[in-house]
């Protein structure tokens, strides 16, 4: 089993993208991941008792709008201590599957169309797993609540019963679950990859997106399957989906 924990940035009014970003790990995964983040909690909070919630903007906040604990770290502790996050997603197993979508690119809601890349990239992904290694997996989606729960709800309904409009759904075991992301490590590591991704796209703040590019999710030949840039203007953008779109036919996920 495959796990897909998904957060979405950019929701605010005035931001110019949306991003939903799938951060997927196999089964057995999940607690080691979990551990790294309490030992850097613990390290940088030794003695403190609660679970604090590892989040991305609230760290590169101001200092006076930090949540605790951490406002209690200086800005360069904090600086690191994101650093030490993004460092977590590097080494792990983990794969990415993001969509950044241009709101002005598209008639509809974005988060419902992101929400549609992501589950038939994941399908996909699972496809090809079964295909170049032998191996039958199935796939689960764990969104952070939000006030889209409902509409996903029946979006998800909808694919599982209809398909997506690249086709059926083949590889996923349920319909999508919802938690807080404070009841999960694995939330929170999916708020900082599509924090990572918005600042790109949004701001052009690129550090942290070319960090984990290389756990963007491709196939053996590696064709990017991971990474989906919606634009109006994709011609002149040589992030990594689009320079490959150039270059290489995309294929339907």
């Amino acid at each position: 089993m495959h796990i897909a924990y998904l957060d979405e940035s950019g929701t605010q009014k005035g931001a110019r993208y949306f991003v939903l970003a799938g951060f997927i790990v196999f089964e057995r995964n999940t607690l080691y991941l979990a551990r790294a983040l309490d030992q850097i909690q613990a390290r940088y909070f030794p003695g403190y008792s609660e679970t604090a919630v590892f989040h991305a903007a609230a760290l590169r906040a101001p200092s006076k709008r930090v949540p605790p604990p951490f406002n209690l770290l200086t800005q360069e502790e904090r600086f690191q201590l994101i650093s030490d996050v993004y460092q977590v997603i590097l080494d792990s197993h983990a794969r990415i599957i993001t969509v950044a979508i241009e709101k002005a690119a598209i008639d509809g809601d974005p988060y419902e169309r992101g929400f549609e890349e992501i589950v038939s990239r994941f399908d996909y992904f699972l496809g090809r797993i079964r295909r170049e290694r032998g191996e039958d997996q199935r796939g689960l989606i764990v969104v952070a609540d939000s006030t889209y729960r409902k509409n996903l709800e029946l979006q998800a309904r909808r694919i599982a019963k209809e398909g997506h409009r690249w086709g059926e759904i083949h590889n996923l075991a349920d319909i999508p679950y919802f938690a807080p992301a404070k009841n999960t490590r694995l939330l929170q590591l999916a708020d900082f990859v599509s924090n990572a991704v918005f600042g790109r796209y949004e701001s052009g703040h690129a550090n942290h997106f070319d960090r984990i590019t290389p756990k963007f999710d491709q196939d053996d030949g590696g064709r990017i399957h991971g990474l989906v840039h919606i634009a109006r203007d994709r011609d002149n953008c040589y992030c990594p989906a689009c320079g490959q779109r150039r270059l290489i036919p995309p294929l339907n996920p």
